[in-house]
């Protein structure tokens, strides 16, 4: 599982074409980390992915990408994990997504040199730019489709980084111990409960880093660049949607972001609407 979060850290995206607008739904499984999974169909065959927001791009691991026959674009991507390192993505293109009975065609890829047993690779939100996505977690249901009654609705504004078309990430601003505003990237594919701050916040909040239990990591993509974590307890995070008093944090040293942050705190049931740069709450 280790390997597999690696890959969420990816930051990439590209357009295609939604030639389905109707509204539909997929069941999930919740997994016990908190991971969205489900079932899509690549160019006819059938796999199990993660839904990912916080990946950019769909992608596919090695057995599998090598059953879709995708088109080469012989272009690559340069992205960033959270912790800065460069990341070189090869770029395929896939003929037919199928999700719920929904068609997209025409979307990027990246192959992914490892397998994990059950597990043949992630999508992301790259689909979804013309249409919403609910979040059901009490149905354990993925919805696509435009969510109505919107102005009836409690919601957050999100901001979309578009990078010249290759990369998109969605934030949004929180408030951390209600005295200072953050911009934390969302990153459902984090799984539950993962809150990851920028270091320099230590210092903005005057916290104590004996407090904190200090550890530091080597990356696996980049011998010799390291990152330190501290991980404590805050008194709290919130946004105008939401609140979690006590919160177990990680301030992360050379994290790209002021924050990377779980969604699924947002509420039971979320609407992500990237046309609307919205978060909607359907169910607390």
């Amino acid at each position: 599982m280790r390997l597999f979060r690696l890959c969420l850290l990816f930051v990439l995206i590209s357009c295609g074409n939604n030639t389905n607008q109707k509204t539909t739904s997929v069941p999930f499984e919740l997994t016990g980390q908190g991971h969205i999974l489900i079932k899509a169909t690549v160019n006819g065959v059938e796999g199990n992915f993660i839904f990912d927001t916080g990946a950019g791009l769909n992608m596919f691991f090695k057995t599998f990408a090598q059953k879709i026959n995708g088109q080469n674009l012989k272009r690559f991507f340069i992205a960033h994990r959270s912790t800065g390192e460069p990341i070189k993505a090869s770029l395929y293109k896939s003929g037919e997504i199928v999700l719920g009975g929904d068609v997209y065609t025409d979307y990027d890829y990246t192959n992914v040199d490892f397998d994990i047993p059950g597990l043949d690779g992630i999508l992301s939100l790259q689909m979804f730019i013309d249409t919403d996505v609910t979040i059901d977690y009490n149905k354990k249901e993925l919805i696509f489709g435009d969510v109505t009654g919107k102005n009836q609705l409690a919601s957050i504004d999100i901001q979309i980084a578009d990078y010249a078309g290759n990369a998109l990430d969605i934030f949004t601003m929180v408030k951390i111990d209600d005295s200072t505003n953050a911009q934390v990237m969302l990153d459902a594919g984090a799984g539950a409960g993962v809150y990851w701050l920028n270091r320099d916040l230590m210092d903005t909040l005057k916290f104590n880093f004996e407090e904190f239990v200090i550890t530091e990591k080597e990356s696996d993509f980049a011998p010799g660049h390291k990152n330190t974590f501290y991980k404590g307890q805050i008194q709290s995070i919130s946004s105008p949607i939401a609140r979690i008093e006590r919160p177990d944090v990680t301030f992360v040293d050379g994290l790209i972001y002021e924050g990377k942050f779980s969604i699924d705190w947002l509420g039971k049931v979320i609407a992500i609407s990237l046309k609307d740069k919205k978060i909607y709450q359907l169910d607390k």
